[in-house]
């Protein structure tokens, strides 16, 4: 069922299907982006990052819960919009009573434009999104310590002798890595530079053909390939992973449409994430 690729050592794991289930899990840096149905394998993964509440991409939140609260992990981290976190907070406490025990979990409203610690090695901030719901994507930064602006043009000697004087030398430095985006329209992209430059971009493409044209997708909140192929030159990313395509569409038929549509140079840097296809493990 899963599908999965791995670039520059992280690997992603899941599945996304329009309107049915999406998920996807990167267990090198323990976190998962949206949950339409659990993949019941990667229960064990801490974080996960919802970017709306439709139910193919919110609806395995209780099961997620119930799950690692009957195997007595540790309370997960559930980043969910603001607008939607007393909603799910009465879902979970309806679900515990239902089921009988108590459910351990950390319910965040993640807050647009701002930077959350993950981890000692990665960051994440939600950005908005533009769909027909309350919704955002995730950005996934790599923390690194870089030497500060005003001592690059120092020597070393000097650089050691001003250390030993206790004078801090190096700051921290966010650099995107990953970006998510769950359900919207292009200016998601638009709208970001550090979507845009992030070095993987998971970004839906719900529709692909002339009949279901751009007026339709913008009009329901999603994408279309041919918003991708005309903003090709706004995608600065090392790879592009579409995701979300609609049912309607055969696995032929969509790589057919994404290798007729897209320029080639930002073709050779696209994976489409479904089964079968080129590049996917």
């Amino acid at each position: 069922m899963y599908v999965s690729f791995t670039h520059k050592n992280n690997k992603f794991i899941g599945i996304s299907e329009g309107g049915i289930r999406t998920s996807i899990i990167c267990p090198n840096m323990n976190l998962m982006f949206d949950v339409g149905a659990l993949p019941v394998d990667f229960a064990h993964i801490e974080n996960l990052f919802l970017t709306h509440a439709h139910l193919d991409h919110s609806a395995g939140i209780p099961y997620y819960v119930s799950q690692r609260s009957l195997r007595s992990l540790k309370p997960p981290n559930i980043y969910v919009p603001e607008e939607n976190y007393e909603n799910f907070l009465q879902i979970l406490s309806i679900y515990q009573k239902m089921e009988g025990f108590d459910y351990k979990y950390n319910l965040i409203p993640a807050k647009r434009g701002v930077t959350y610690s993950i981890s000692n090695s990665i960051s994440m901030m939600p950005l908005e999104t533009f769909h027909r719901v309350p919704s955002q994507g995730y950005t996934i930064y790599e923390k690194s310590m870089k030497l500060k602006d005003e001592y690059r043009s120092l020597v070393g000697t000097k650089l050691a002798d001003m250390k030993k004087e206790g004078v801090i030398l190096t700051e921290e430095k966010l650099a995107p890595l990953v970006s998510f985006s769950g359900d919207t329209k292009i200016e998601y992209v638009l709208s970001h530079p550090d979507v845009a430059n992030s070095k993987i971009l998971f970004l839906e493409s719900t529709y692909l053909c002339e009949e279901r044209d751009v007026s339709r997708a913008r009009e329901w909140g999603h994408l279309h390939l041919d918003e991708i192929a005309a903003n090709a030159h706004e995608f600065k990313n090392e790879k592009l992973v579409l995701i979300h395509f609609s049912k309607r569409y055969s696995l032929k038929r969509i790589l057919e449409l994404v290798k007729k549509k897209l320029p080639s140079d930002l073709f050779e840097r696209t994976i489409c994430f479904i089964k079968g296809a080129p590049k996917i493990e």
